[in-house]
């Protein structure tokens, strides 16, 4: 019974013994984690210039130990020198002043390639109002090869609509997009809004670019996929013919030639600037091109049809002029 009872006080002793050594090795480990994290805490402060007489600034970070910056992670409970917790961080708020600019006319007209002779005109009609009207006037390169239908007063609207207009050249009253399809054209030249956009306004404008719009999906629906739609640019008008379209100024102009660029891209047809080339260095109509301030002369029409020649859809078998690029005997 002695026995015994010895037996369990010993046993008693050595379990008091085991809980006190665990006690103890908990209590160390805990101590050394603490004293880890104090010892990486003071590190960070030294390295990042947060120590006393620690320098800082750049020459703090980029020292002759070389480092740049803090090479230590902070500690997840550590708040940064900025005051954001780690637990906020996310994506930086751009502080800068940013606007995003879509391409004009500039970067989306066609490019000059190469130069074609007047028998790639035979295959195209040029649809437009007075403006384009002039080209079966006045003596210019396409006069008697394309066909040309310019009706006074008319918009993308009366195409659109498929309102009967008046061709001053037959005397004759006519659909316009009825005639073009007639004529089963390879090309077509577009160039209209002198009418449209006499009148200055926002509706007018936002009008205008609507109907045109739904004008090319029509035209497309109508001559099919093998026809090329070329855009052209809003020619310039001369100051003085302002006062009589309060609309068709300058810096008008050509914020609806970078929208009608824009459209032109979305629908897939070229557009040709015409602009550039018949203004002069103020960007109005040049005074030697000008007829009336709106409508040119034998010279501008020229200028108009030589820098079409020379902006057209690359095709192996566009008549290129010998010497130009593509030109193949």
């Amino acid at each position: 019974m002695g026995n015994y009872r010895e037996f369990r006080q010993q046993t008693r002793q050595k379990r008091r013994k085991r809980a006190l050594r665990r006690l103890l090795a908990f209590l160390l480990a805990a101590l050394a984690v603490l004293g880890l994290a104090w010892v990486i805490t003071w590190a960070i402060e030294r390295i990042g210039g947060g120590g006393s007489g620690a320098p800082s600034g750049p020459a703090a970070s980029e020292g002759q130990t070389g480092l740049v910056g803090s090479v230590l992670a902070p500690l997840p409970m550590q708040v940064e020198q900025g005051g954001t917790a780690w637990q906020s961080v996310g994506p930086v708020r751009q502080t800068g002043g940013y606007t995003v600019v879509s391409p004009g006319a500039a970067a989306l007209t066609l490019p000059e390639r190469g130069l074609v002779d007047n028998s790639y005109f035979a295959d195209a009609v040029f649809l437009g109002d007075s403006v384009t009207e002039g080209l079966d006037t006045y003596a210019n390169p396409v006069k008697g090869v394309a066909a040309v239908y310019g009706y006074r007063s008319a918009g993308p609207s009366a195409i659109l609509n498929r309102t009967s207009l008046h061709n001053f050249a037959t005397e004759t009253d006519e659909i316009a997009l009825d005639k073009i399809a007639e004529r089963a054209p390879k090309r077509l030249y577009i160039l209209l809004g002198a009418n449209a956009l006499a009148r200055d306004g926002e509706a007018e404008e936002n009008a205008f670019l609507a109907y045109y719009g739904q004008m090319l999906d029509l035209i497309r629906e109508t001559l099919g996929e093998g026809v090329t739609i070329y855009v052209q640019a809003m020619t310039p008008v001369r100051p003085e013919y302002t006062q009589k379209a309060a609309g068709l100024y300058k810096e008008r102009i050509l914020r609806v030639n970078d929208q009608l660029a824009r459209l032109a891209d979305e629908k897939n047809c070229p557009f040709v600037d015409l602009y550039s080339v018949l203004a002069d260095e103020n960007g109005d109509l040049r005074e030697d091109y000008s007829a009336d301030g709106l409508h040119m002369n034998a010279a501008g029409y020229s200028a108009w049809v030589n820098y079409l020649a020379a902006h057209t859809v690359y095709s192996a078998s566009n008549p290129y002029l010998a010497g130009s690029p593509y030109y193949k005997s």
